[in-house]
């Protein structure tokens, strides 16, 4: 059939389609009676037709149909019941091998802190530290030793213990992308940290009592650490062990088991923490029924993490293989941006145009990181050494940050970080324009992306808020809804209008908070992950390791622990900013898609009328 007969026969249908979609009409059985239609009718065309513009004019509709019948749509109950019963039980048996080193290097762990407290007294107060270790002491001398497990209430106590064991947690498995490195390092701080633990109460004569009540919520959780690791070795494997894919595909295959993996241990994670703020504190409780409480815990563990992926695998049980999401092909392909995107897609097309595109985005995040260690440094009123201040505390370098925008002796430092604010800014719409194809390059002058970019130097103060809150869980979602909003309007200036007010209207227009909250969810915790390894012992090794380069001198290894976490905190940070930037780039294309449909209207004035596409003549 030509294309001239195939659309004069279904051209009614698709017209009545799109004067339901201009009438703003959602007829949910009509809509899914069209995709299947629609689907059909761009199977036939992608056969006979692949480069002719009905294809095109169809494959954009078909997507608008399906975004408009799976918006909001729940996530599958009978999906999230096979990965439970079947996908994770089966990644835990392909990754029995990681979950018995995780295990072993635990154990391992576990005995050097027994060993190392029997040699050293003070080595518990090393580990544990001095104000712990006098509290429980206290504690011991007035016949209570478990009384830190009483002092807070069990909702804010269960809430807490979740938060910081999740974050534990995560930050074990997200480190297997050092190699597995980062992993192997943290499952021996806490291997050590718990064999230190646990002999300090054997030393002090009460190891029954602290055992009956700390393994009550400690089964689940150190259980859930050890399948962490596991998770992290997982994630790393794929760069240590590529086998026939590319380095770059084997790292993608292991980071997302990786990842499915901990998914599967949140539960238990949260479990543990109920236990320890509403059961752990009954000390008065019979051992016989703690102890049943225990070996109930560790036989759930045992049961549904190690025997069941062993009985399914033997019994042939498994409802199919694990199949990975497809990979990408190997070459570089070009961003849509007429396409309609969620957050996650978002966010992975920003570091495509990161990498794809070095000299501009990693070019311009090095240059200002120079620019702004020459200026906080060269013009500070301080020694070196005490222009920044990083504390000790869980984020701590996070919060230190914050004086990177005019807490540092170092004048007119704000307003520096403004203008190289806007510098990195530029850099990411210059990125975009190279990203572009050339016909949809806008081709502005670079004084109009300076004008776009002041919305997000707003973010200055934002984040100094972000920074410094006592408050943190509001500030965190603050952010999460202001950063993506922000970086739309710096869009919207660039790429539509160049009235700053005319441009917030018509991002309030365009935005769809859903996709916006979850982008801006992601890239807020991302960053914060990012600082959670310059908060752990890693990168207190990592400095010692590079300390043969430091010159001997009073306060040279000072100076050097502060320039280099200076540099590299500030890098993330621009990072984070750089992200934004494109993100909101990105999202706007994706938003103007939904409200506009500027794509699809292009498509339908090109049926039947270009005389020749991609050097085919027109039939």
């Amino acid at each position: 059939m030509k294309e001239t007969k195939f659309i004069e026969q279904n051209k009614e249908k698709w017209a009545d389609f799109e004067q339901m979609f201009r009438e703003n009409r959602r007829d949910p059985d009509k809509l899914n009676d069209l995709f299947v239609q629609i689907t059909d009718d761009l199977s036939y065309a992608r056969t006979f037709y692949p480069n002719r513009s009905v294809r095109m004019y169809l494959n954009t509709l078909a997507q608008r149909i399906f975004h408009n019948i799976y918006r909001g749509k729940r996530f599958p109950a009978e999906r999230l019941r096979l990965f439970w019963t079947d996908e994770l039980p089966q990644l835990m048996w392909t990754s029995r091998k990681a979950l018995l080193l995780s295990f072993s290097i635990f154990a391992l762990a576990f005995t050097i802190g027994v060993v190392s407290s029997m040699i050293n007294p003070d080595f518990a107060r090393i580990i544990l530290g001095d104000q712990y270790v006098d509290m429980t002491v206290q504690n011991i001398e007035n016949g209570d030793p478990m009384a830190v497990y009483k002092d807070s209430g069990p909702f804010g106590m269960s809430v807490g213990i979740a938060a910081n064991n999740l974050f534990v947690a995560l930050r074990t498995a997200i480190l297997g992308v050092l190699a597995s490195l980062g992993t192997v390092f943290i499952m021996l701080y806490n291997g050590i940290m718990v064999g230190a633990f646990q002999y300090f109460f054997i030393e002090q004569g009460v190891f029954w009592p602290s055992f009956l009540t700390i393994w009550i919520h400690g089964t689940l959780e150190i259980s859930a650490i050890i399948i962490a690791g596991a998770a992290g070795l997982v994630a790393g494997s794929g760069l240590l062990f590529p086998g026939t894919y590319r380095r770059s595909q084997a790292f993608q295959i292991t980071m997302r088991r990786g990842l499915k993996i901990f998914v599967g241990i949140v539960p238990i994670i949260i479990l543990a923490a109920i236990f320890e703020g509403f059961f752990t504190r009954f000390t008065e409780t019979p051992d016989f029924i703690r102890g049943l409480f225990i070996l109930t815990s560790l036989f759930f563990v045992l049961w549904y993490f190690v025997w069941l992926p062993w009985h399914k695998t033997r019994t042939g049980a498994f409802r199919q293989p694990v199949h990975d999401k497809e990979l990408p092909p190997d070459r570089a392909l070009a961003i849509d941006f007429n396409a309609i995107k969620n957050a996650g897609e978002v966010l992975s097309d920003t570091f495509s145009v990161v990498f794809r595109h070095p000299k501009t985005t990693l070019g311009g995040l090095l240059g200002v990181t120079a620019l702004f260690m020459a200026w906080a440094f060269g013009f500070s009123t301080e020694r070196p050494a005490a222009t920044f201040y990083f504390s000790e505390t869980p984020l701590g370098v996070l919060s230190g940050s914050g004086d990177f925008f005019g807490g540092a002796p170092a004048p007119m430092l704000f307003y520096v970080q403004i203008v190289l604010l806007t510098v990195l800014c530029v850099a990411g719409f210059r990125a975009m324009e190279q990203e572009m194809d050339l016909r949809e390059r806008p081709l502005f002058p670079r004084w109009r992306m300076a004008v776009a970019a002041l919305p997000l130097a707003l973010l200055m103060p934002l984040f100094i808020l972000f920074l410094r809150a006592e408050n943190g869980v509001l500030a965190w979602m603050l952010g999460m809804v202001a950063y993506p909003l922000l970086a739309l309007w710096a869009a919207v200036i660039y790429f539509e209008n160049l009235n700053p007010v005319t441009a917030l209207i018509r991002a309030f227009r365009l935005v769809q908070w859903g996709p916006a909250l979850l982008l801006g969810l992601m890239t807020v915790n991302l960053t914060l992950l990012f600082f959670l390894f310059l908060d752990t012992p890693i990168w207190q090794m990592t400095l010692q390791l590079f300390s043969w380069l430091v010159p001997p001198g009073e306060d040279t290894m000072a100076v050097f622990s502060t320039a280099a976490t200076t540099c590299v905190a500030s890098i993330l940070l621009y990072l984070f900013f750089l992200m934004i930037t494109l993100g909101g780039a990105l999202q706007y294309f994706s938003y103007r898609e939904i409200a506009d449909a500027a794509s699809l209207y292009q498509g339908i004035e090109k049926v039947g009328v270009a005389r020749q596409i991609r050097g085919l003549a027109r039939e």
